[in-house]
This record gives C-alpha cells, structure tokens and sequence, in this order.
C-alpha cells in the first residue's frame, strides 16, 4: 500500500487531507481522510513531596465532557523538542518545574485516520512555582486533580494516554 496522492479538504483549527491509497500489487485504489494533528506529548507526573500523581482536568470536545487525564499538549513549537515542549506544557498546566524527565514511550494515538504521534514521560516534580490552569490566548480551563498513587492506580480513566500511563506505573511500582 501507498499514499499516491493528498490534498488538503479543510483547513480549520484541525486540517483534513483526502488520501488516495493504491495497493502497488493488485492495483487497487482506496479514498480515505486523514486527520493532520500536531505531534504531541504527555507525562505522568509524580510530585516527591507529596507522592501523589498530578492529573488534570478539562473540556474536550471529542468527548463533549470535562475528562480527567495525565497533562498534555501539542508540539507546535517549531524546533522543539519533545522533552522542552513537556516541560513548558508542565508548566502552563500544572504551575510545576520539573525535576526528572524519563521517556517512556511513542505511539501513535489513532493509527487508522490520525496523523499525531505522541511522546510519553515520567516526570518528577517537588516545586510548584505557578498555579497552572492552561494558557488564557488557548482558552484553555484547567483544574489541577491531586491523587495518591493507589488512588491513581484503582481509578478507572476515559483517557488512553492516561490509562497507559497508570498501567505503566503498576508495573513499575
């Protein structure tokens, strides 16, 4: 299989590509849409002090609810790399400077029509120097959720990334 043509169908606040699929063997065509999404990360953030896991909470709009999930964000700082975009996105969400940042994986959130590819950490954290709650020009409405790590680990989670990120901590514990 090949992408053997695209064109932009909607550029919004997310853009869409028509994608023309051939099967080099049989010869075969296929239409699809792909969804163009900034790569982006996440962490699972531990607070050293405390030892409790640092979530948050907000409206997406794919769910039409306020979801409860490890902080995120998109890469959309030309340059950037993802361990500075988490760090800064750390920041912004949770008012939090980081201590310690491992990777823990890279994955494609919806391999089938989405483009994003997202970057997983492990962030320590000890210093809340802001309160967090997003960025205002992002319109961004975030609730800081603290939780002790059995909590966290028995919480049932809506959030992919989330869930992996509480199935990577039981095994880790």
């Amino acid at each position: 299989m090949k992408i053997s043509d695209k064109k932009t169908v909607f550029k919004g606040f997310y853009e869409v590509t028509a994608v023309k699929v051939t099967d080099e063997t049989t010869k075969r065509t296929i239409y699809r849409e792909q969804f163009n999404l900034f790569d982006s990360v996440a962490a699972l953030v531990l607070d050293t002090i405390t030892n409790e896991i640092i979530l948050v909470k907000q409206f997406r709009v794919g769910a039409e609810k306020e979801v409860i999930e490890i902080p995120a964000g998109k890469r959309d700082v030309n340059g950037e790399l993802a361990a500075e975009t988490i760090i800064r996105e750390l920041k912004e969400e949770i008012g939090y400077e980081t201590d310690e940042l491992a990777q823990i994986a890279c994955f494609y959130t919806t391999p089938g029509p989405v483009t994003e590819k997202m970057t997983l950490f492990f962030a320590k954290v000890s210093r809340q120097t802001a309160l967090g709650g997003g960025v205002a020009d992002e319109y961004e409405n975030i609730e800081v959720i603290k939780m002790n790590k059995n909590s966290f680990l028995s919480a049932i989670f809506e959030d992919a990334k989330t869930i992996i990120a509480q199935q990577w901590l039981q095994i880790h514990v």
